[in-house]
């Protein structure tokens, strides 16, 4: 897959979908990479260009050791990387800490941003969220990768996906388990200092902000305080689904972030 320097690193990326649809931007969770999206892809491909690519510290991305890597500094990379793609204007998803990054970059490039979808994200790192991750970064530090795995899981996946699929975590272990100590130590430090709440009004594009009803780390509050300073945001909430929603529930949440899109995009 190709690569490009952006923001002074090297990052991976990858083009799919409709070559004269408008640019969809597809903006991974913390731990995660762009083959995360694959189940996704049959959805917005037919109707987007989609790009997808890992961010600093992800996947194939390079991984320098001077973090943390922040929200804010992942929207200069995205920057970069649309910057040195041509491309002007997009739509971005993120998830996660991929939100973080989407909101981070809305809010100070708002001219640059079509349409916005924040899934399971948060608008400034309060006390509760920090004391959370650091959960993971002193599980790290303790023991590893396994360990802090360990102690994340019910913090990620929702109570209804854990008790019918607990083993199909397993990929998911060994994917989060194989990034080099470093770079997972500067990618939740970089989620713990996240602050975007006052760069929210500044975002005029449409917005849909999404959560899950058993999303215990990011909770509605949230969202909800993002729908209170995006103008013209609204929220909606997916039955049966925790902070990993868009992997718990891979159809309804392409299917509530499509028909967002297309509305706002297409009609």
């Amino acid at each position: 897959m190709p690569e490009i320097r952006a923001n002074g690193i090297t990052l991976h990326y990858q083009w799919q979908g409709r070559e004269d649809g408008p640019v969809l931007v597809l903006i991974n969770g913390l731990l995660t990479d762009l083959t995360s999206w694959n189940g996704h892809l049959p959805h917005f491909t037919p109707y987007f260009r989609v790009l997808t690519y890992d961010c600093r510290g992800q996947g194939a991305s390079e991984k320098p050791d001077d973090g943390p890597y922040t929200p804010r500094l992942h929207a200069d990379d995205l920057k970069g990387l649309l910057d040195g793609l041509g491309v002007e204007k997009a739509a971005l998803l993120g998830v996660s800490s991929g939100a973080c990054v989407a909101l981070s970059f809305a809010g100070r490039w708002p001219e640059r941003v079509s349409a916005l979808v924040l899934a399971n994200g948060y608008g400034a790192a309060d006390t509760a969220m920090q004391v959370k991750l650091n959960s993971w970064l002193r599980a790290m530090e303790a023991g590893g990768g396994s360990l802090r795995f360990d102690v994340s899981v019910a913090w990620i996946w929702g109570a209804t996906f854990l008790n019918r699929h607990y083993e199909a975590l397993r990929p998911w272990r060994e994917k989060g388990t194989a990034l080099p100590a470093h770079a997972v130590l500067h990618l939740i430090r970089g989620a713990m200092d996240h602050d975007a709440l006052d760069q929210a009004a500044n975002i005029t594009c449409p917005t849909l902000l999404m959560t899950g009803d058993e999303d215990v780390l990011t909770p509605l509050r949230y969202s909800r305080a993002l729908e209170q300073r995006i103008p013209g945001s609204r929220v909606v909430v997916l039955p049966e689904a925790g902070h990993c929603m868009f992997l718990e529930q891979v159809d309804l949440f392409s299917r509530t972030a499509l028909d967002f899109l297309r509305q706002a995009l297409l009609a």
